[in-house]
């Protein structure tokens, strides 16, 4: 058997592989499995039947127009963005992080990306995907660098560089201290170089990553046996570690950090947070599909006819329709039970996404219950509690790495918005309710102000200053016609 190629792909990887792609396409939508060409035409890809399977006894054209005519709502991608959003509300709150650290955070890919911008990214894949990577890399090595104030006068810093799951084909750990220690990380990506004077290819490279070693490697048919080879690029090769006095000193780990936003279930694994809701996005694309298949053969009914002779009839408001002796006519029109009950299914499903998504908060007018709204507000608070935490435990440990290629012992620690929902108001239909136990005497005015500021129904920026009416001495004046002038 011969020996493993630089392409292969570990256990834990080809397992998770699959779902990996049904989730990244359906936060993609259908331009997953539809090719939108240049010429304004649309044509399925081979993988659409994945994704919306053809009937039994369709006809190719006929499922190539269903497909086409068939929307995709992209509730998973909806949610995912809206989740990362209130997580990076408030952006990556950086404690005790060095100054020089902290100086290269509004340039942190080395392309002008603010370490915000750079981290909500990372954020939004490690969310959709359950997990993503980041590798805290360095510049070339120049001979002219000798110290870190060569290095910070010439603009010199470590850049993070995100990969997701599908780039981190293989890797190996170890055992050191008790805990998990990565040991050996194969990263593919592409490239598009220059072929001949104006033409383009893609090329694909796979980076080996070892503690204080990169190397990077390509496969290609070899010329003599026509088998599968790797190729070293000995300029893409090196030892990784930070220069000191125009020495390399290499690293004792490989500075690539797995970064979780689902949940953890071993090494480089896990299960994501939001693969229930994708799936349902899915189902409701489906079904709804086959719903507005139903409405596109029952809208119009069939005419009927008895007794004829198998002449042609034609059909329109000035046309004389003769009836044989013991015939007749009309119209066949089906049975709007089925569609109606589709219609009902398809509510069903987009109120579930709805309530595994983000869509409540912005749609308060769907909100039946108070209860109902506080509820799901703090299963969602919990769920990006632990995302939040996950994520910001990650962006600490690539503060940590990013200061070792400084030469510092500390990179700080990074924290996200954990609490999203305190000022989170109660739906009106609980205060049309405190108001009409207010008209029945129930409770008292005092009471009244005391139980609507509790459901937050006032923003922070209003003050009521206690009074019998429950009113300020301003709106008090306001209301008799008068303005009290000191």
């Amino acid at each position: 058997m011969p020996p493993a190629l630089i392409d292969t792909q570990c256990t834990a990887y080809r397992r998770q592989l699959p779902v990996w792609r049904l989730l990244e396409d359906v936060y993609t939508g259908d331009r997953a499995w539809l090719d939108y060409r240049a010429d304004g035409t649309i044509e399925p890809r081979q993988n659409a039947k994945r994704y919306l399977p053809q009937l039994p006894a369709e006809e190719s054209d006929e499922y190539k127009l269903r497909l086409l005519q068939s929307h995709f709502d992209d509730r998973f991608a909806q949610s995912c963005r809206d989740f990362v959003g209130l997580v990076f509300n408030k952006g990556v709150r950086l404690v005790d992080v060095p100054a020089a650290v902290k100086k290269q955070w509004a340039n942190l890919d080395g392309e002008g990306l603010t370490g915000d911008r750079l981290c909500g990214q990372i954020g939004m894949s490690a969310l959709s995907l359950g997990h993503t990577f980041c590798l805290v890399d360095y510049p070339e090595a120049d001979d002219s660098i000798v110290s870190l104030a060569d290095s910070l006068g010439a603009g010199r810093a470590p850049h993070w560089h995100h990969y997701k799951p599908f780039d981190v084909i293989n890797w190996r750990y170890r055992r050191v201290g008790g805990r998990n220690v990565l040991s050996m990380a194969v990263l593919r990506y592409s490239q598009v170089l220059p072929d001949g004077e104006y033409g383009e290819k893609e090329q694909t490279f796979y980076l080996r990553l070892t503690p204080g070693r990169f190397d990077t490697f390509t496969v290609a048919k070899s010329p003599l046996n026509g088998q599968l080879t790797q190729y070293v690029i000995p300029e893409r090769c090196g030892e990784m570690g930070r220069r000191l006095r125009g020495v390399v000193q290499p690293f004792d780990h490989i500075p690539l950090v797995c970064l979780y936003g689902g949940d953890r279930t071993g090494f480089f694994t896990s299960n994501p947070t939001l693969l229930s809701l994708a799936k349902l996005n899915l189902v409701h694309y489906q079904v709804n599909s086959d719903h507005r298949q139903k409405m596109h053969y029952c809208c119009f009914p069939t005419p009927v006819r008895t007794g004829g002779q198998g002449e042609d009839l034609t059909l329109g408001p000035r046309q004389l329709v003769d009836v044989p002796l013991g015939g007749g006519f009309g119209w066949s029109e089906p049975n709007s039970q089925s569609l109606a009950m589709s219609r009902i299914e398809v509510k069903d499903i987009e109120s579930a996404m709805d309530f595994l998504g983000a869509d409540y908060l912005v749609k308060p007018s769907d909100r039946q219950a108070a209860s109902t709204t506080m509820v799901q507000a703090k299963k969602i608070e919990s769920e990006l509690y632990l995302f939040a935490a996950d994520f910001a435990t990650g962006i600490t440990e690539c503060l940590r790495r990013h200061a070792q290629w400084l030469g510092l012992d500390y990179g700080g620690t990074a924290t996200l918005e954990t609490k999203f929902f305190d000022n989170l108001a109660s739906d009106p239909q609980l205060l049309l309710a405190y108001t009409r136990l207010r008209e029945l005497g129930e409770i008292s005015t005092q009471e009244l102000r005391r139980l609507a500021a509790a459901a937050n129904f006032f923003p922070d920026s209003v003050t009521l200053e206690d009074n019998p009416d429950g009113l300020s001495e301003s709106t008090q004046s306001n209301q008799n016609g008068s303005t009290r002038r000191g």
